[in-house]
């Protein structure tokens, strides 16, 4: 008789996704403006905005260090720290004019893409670049306050997108 592992279930999407950010309160109202976002949680620590199956989740520069435990009636367990840890790295990180993480939020079309570039000009946010894809889709480019690069971008990027 043999054995064979079973695989485990398909990974459906990513649930959530976070940005360090340097002022929790200057990116929140950012997102807010600018990408027309409600967050359903704001504390000093972490926003959180929900993006139909996605969260995106902007956690304050080295708020992160640490485990945290929660133990209550409904919820136990342990959130593992994540982020910069090193005071080096987090240092450095902190006096850096850019933190470079790149993202994309979805639309379904080349013309969303189009009235979200205008959007952001009439919003003076900086507009780092667009491009026109290949398979028909298209893309905006913009930069938040901590100097992550947002995307927006249509179907038609990628085959399965």
């Amino acid at each position: 008789m043999s054995t064979s592992a079973s695989s485990p279930p398909p990974i459906s999407h990513i649930l959530e996704t976070c940005l360090y950010v340097r002022d929790i309160e200057a990116s929140t109202n950012f997102y807010k403006s600018a990408l027309n976002m409600e967050p359903f949680l704001n504390s000093p620590r972490v926003t959180a905005f929900n993006l139909g199956s996605t969260t995106l989740l902007l956690f304050k520069l080295g708020s992160t260090q640490e485990d945290i435990t929660i133990n209550t009636e409904k919820s136990h367990g342990i959130i593992p720290s994540h982020g910069p840890k090193d005071s080096n790295i987090l240092n450095e990180v902190q006096r850096r004019n850019s933190l470079n993480q790149h993202f994309c939020f979805a639309v379904k079309s080349p013309q969303d893409v189009e009235e979200w570039h205008k959007h952001f000009q009439n919003r003076g946010v900086r507009v780092l670049g667009t491009m026109d894809w290949e398979l028909g889709g298209k893309s905006v480019y913009f930069e938040d306050p901590d100097g992550h690069v947002g995307e927006i971008g249509s179907r038609g990027i990628w085959k399965h997108y």
